[in-house]
């Protein structure tokens, strides 16, 4: 992890330093005279198709995600989120003849995706499975849960505007705040000092919470995101004893935690019939990508390696938009360029979770060059239609290909992050009727003399 830090902190310095310049010799650096001996050819076969996406890690997430989305093109997703809950210090003591009062868990916003007059229904649940400090755990993964609710909050708005005042007057930044259950609560006041001693001990009494969205009436059609490591963030007792009232504790949200993903991208969903019906021989008209570790557009460049005994200049890889969402669905403003191993899979020269930082293509150079992959608006000559496409230089990886330093296995489009995205997007494949929104992939490259 030293060598990655490091290697983190070199390519910052990298990024500051170049200004988000390409580090390739190609056509938009050099002048036009450096390309006198050059050539250019844009007509290698480009099959793309719509596949699953691989799980990702989750349990090193900056925010979490918590919410529940239906939709007709894209299908349905929900977000659910896994925690330790910790004690304050060692020794826990209540004092004498402790009382519940109420008990709160509250989350710190940091973000949310959707239409926030939509409503939101959640329950919280008691985890009969215990988690595992320093694991990864990923987005497919489940824990065995007690599947009667000890906590609930039914049918509100989000509301990430207005300061929230306590019985106390006290005013806190904009929080969830979902009410648990009093004998909750009272279980654990009377717990046992040795049970209240350390982590150690508590969790093997209280193994952690999961808190679900509760889609029984329907999708909620929107997103949460939390902060879990926020001081605000955490479960609140508040309670008097025979000595003092008006007393309270938060116990932290700062252990092992992670989210978990549901995708249900079924038949007669656009991208559900996508995936069941993929053309990987010749590619579709259209193809998807979508995070939450939903759905990725597979690209595929057969004819690559017919290309021998060259110098490349540059490579660029252009895939267009043919929905960019809508107001409060937006696309993602990034797709991200994966290659793929032997086995089909995401693969990664280097992964930092925390970072959000992933170097899968040569050019990325562990996360110091930017290889493309943002949304840009651009304007098509022939019509005069404003489109959003997103681009990728991938020079130096083309050319270990070419050279045979790397395998011809195809490459990924998938969200990023994709570990707590869930925006989609709709893509032009090569079956497009469009012309001008089918996958362009273009090499300038110089002939080596032998």
């Amino acid at each position: 992890m030293n060598r990655a830090l490091t290697l983190l902190m070199c390519g910052c310095i990298v990024i500051l330093t170049s200004c988000d310049k390409d580090n390739f010799i190609g056509k938009d650096l050099l002048p036009d005279e450096d390309f006198l001996n050059s050539e250019q050819i844009d007509t290698f076969k480009i099959i793309t198709y719509t596949d699953f996406d691989d799980s990702v890690v989750t349990s090193q997430n900056v925010f979490y995600a918590l919410g529940s989305l239906d939709n007709q093109r894209y299908g349905k997703a929900t977000a659910s989120i896994y925690s330790q809950v910790l004690l304050p210090a060692n020794n826990l003591f209540f004092g004498d003849a402790p009382e519940v009062d109420s008990v709160v868990l509250t989350l710190d916003y940091s973000g949310y995706y959707g239409d926030t007059t939509l409503y939101h229904s959640l329950n919280v649940y008691r985890m009969s499975e215990p988690m595992q400090s320093g694991r990864n755990y990923h987005s497919d993964d489940k824990f065995r849960h007690i599947p009667v609710p000890i906590g609930r909050k039914s049918n509100f708005k989000v509301n990430m505007l207005d300061s929230v005042m306590l019985a106390d007057s006290s005013l806190w930044e904009p929080h969830l705040r979902i009410p648990m259950y009093n004998t909750f609560g009272t279980n654990i006041i009377n717990l046992d000092s040795t049970i209240l001693a350390s982590d150690t001990s508590f969790l093997e009494y209280l193994q952690g919470i999961y808190i679900a969205p509760d889609t029984s009436a329907g999708y909620s059609n929107a997103i949460m995101y939390f902060d879990m490591a926020s001081d605000i963030s955490g479960l609140r007792i508040y309670y008097h004893n025979s000595e003092a009232d008006s007393l309270s504790v938060m116990l932290p949200l700062t252990g092992t935690k992670c989210n978990s993903f549901t995708n249900q991208l079924h038949p007669g969903t656009d991208i559900g019939d996508a995936i069941m019906n993929a053309d990987t021989t010749d590619g579709d008209a259209f193809t998807y990508v979508k995070g939450f570790a939903g759905a990725r557009t597979i690209v595929k460049l057969p004819t690559l390696t017919n290309l021998q005994d060259v110098s490349i200049n540059k490579a660029e890889l252009v895939l267009t938009m043919t929905n960019d969402g809508s107001r409060y669905y937006p696309a993602p403003p990034k797709v991200q360029l994966v290659q793929l191993d032997s086995t089909g899979r995401n693969y990664y020269y280097l992964a930092l979770y925390t970072y959000e930082l992933y170097s899968s293509i040569v050019d990325d150079n562990f996360g110091s060059t930017n290889i493309g992959g943002v949304a840009i608006k651009t304007t098509r000559d022939n019509t005069g239609r404003t489109v959003y496409e997103y681009q990728y230089n991938i020079t130096k990886h083309v050319q270990e290909i070419i050279e045979g330093s790397l395998d011809n296995n195809g490459f990924a489009l998938i969200c990023y992050p994709t570990n707590r995205v869930p925006n989609a997007v709709t893509l032009g494949g090569p079956m497009c009727p469009r012309e001008d929104f089918k996958p362009r992939f273009t090499v300038t490259y110089t002939t080596i003399n032998k």
